[in-house]
This record gives C-alpha cells, sequence and structure tokens, in this order.
C-alpha cells in the first residue's frame, strides 16, 4: 500500500494562498470515507493511507509529517487488524519513549440532516508512559467509521459501474494540542 497518494506533492501549487481544508464531520464522512469505501474517485490530496496496526503501534509523532506548523493531518485507516482489543494496551516501546492510545468517552453518531446515523466517531488520546504511570499527551485522534450495515447493504447490491471494496476503511483526524512539547 502506497503512503501517500501519487501527485500530492503538485496539488498544494493550485491552492489558494491561505487555504485550509477544514470540513465538518458530516463533510469528512459524506464526501470523503464513504466515496473511498464505494471506490468512487476523489480528488485525495490532502489524505495519506496507513494500516491500522501501523499506526495504533506508533508514537503519534512518527506516523506524520512536519511542515509549516500544522496541528491537524486526515487520513484513511485500512482496518487491517481488530484495534478495539489493542486500546489501552503499552504499544509503543522505543528507546525511552512508551505510550498508548486510549478511547475516550462514549461513541458519538454523526447524522445527516435528517438524523440518519452515517458514522460512529471514536476519540483516542495518546498517553505516554505505562498505564498505570500515564502521563496525558496533546494528541488526539478523533476517528470516524461507518456502520457494519453499511457494508452489508453494498455488498448485498450489485450496482453496475460500482466497484465497492470488501476492505473495511476509516477515516482518521490527528490532532496536536498548542502546548506541545515532545510528544
Amino acid at each position: 500500500m502506497e503512503d501517500q497518494v501519487a501527485g500530492n506533492e503538485d496539488y498544494g501549487d493550485k491552492l489558494p494562498v491561505g487555504f485550509r481544508f477544514l470540513p465538518t464531520d458530516v463533510e469528512f464522512v459524506t464526501h470523503y470515507l464513504i466515496n473511498k469505501v464505494i471506490y468512487n474517485p476523489f480528488s485525495s490530496f490532502i489524505f495519506q493511507e496507513i494500516n491500522a496496526t501501523e499506526l495504533y503501534t506508533k508514537s503519534p509523532k512518527n506516523s506524520v509529517q512536519f511542515c509549516n506548523g500544522e496541528r491537524e493531518w486526515f487520513f484513511f485507516i485500512y482496518m487491517d487488524m481488530n484495534i478495539d482489543n489493542m486500546h489501552n494496551k503499552a504499544i509503543e516501546k522505543g528507546g525511552d519513549e512508551l505510550g498508548f492510545w486510549q478511547s475516550m468517552g462514549d461513541r458519538k453518531c454523526v447524522k445527516d440532516t435528517n438524523g440518519n446515523t452515517l458514522a460512529t466517531k471514536i476519540t483516542f488520546l495518546y498517553f505516554s508512559g505505562s498505564p498505570s504511570h500515564r502521563k496525558k499527551t496533546h494528541w488526539r485522534i478523533d476517528e470516524f467509521r461507518l456502520p457494519i450495515q453499511f457494508y452489508t447493504l453494498h455488498n448485498s447490491k450489485k450496482i453496475e459501474g460500482n466497484n465497492f471494496t470488501k476492505e473495511k476503511w476509516a477515516a482518521g483526524r490527528l490532532t496536536r494540542g498548542r502546548d506541545y512539547t515532545s510528544f
């Protein structure tokens, strides 16, 4: 799997000065995640693709490229494992670093204007240290997952011209707080 979509480097030259990608949760799900899953081509200049295993077994600072003081990154997460079983465990070990992602609060529904559930939003915070001696960092991921019914419905339909993928994808928004230091 490619780390980045081909052609991303040249697209930035065509954007107006001061451009900032700020989709709402509903826009992020409907225009990007659903199109990724049903394999509708779209301009994906902003998005990296990353395996869940890679994302959730690394320190967040090792998952992104820093430039221009950015504090927010968007990407597609290939759900190559059941990450629900992995959270709340110490998963990053390297040098003197140790840390883990932990889900915070309840899962929230992302709904359209008619009240239909489009996706589930799960927020994860990154903690340094071990679960018993943890320290909250300034890293957060909002992960958006489509309901299982979406996959069931689209797998059972034969839509002409649609190359529906059976792979499970999520969309992620990784943010780094203003008080960023080493994590």
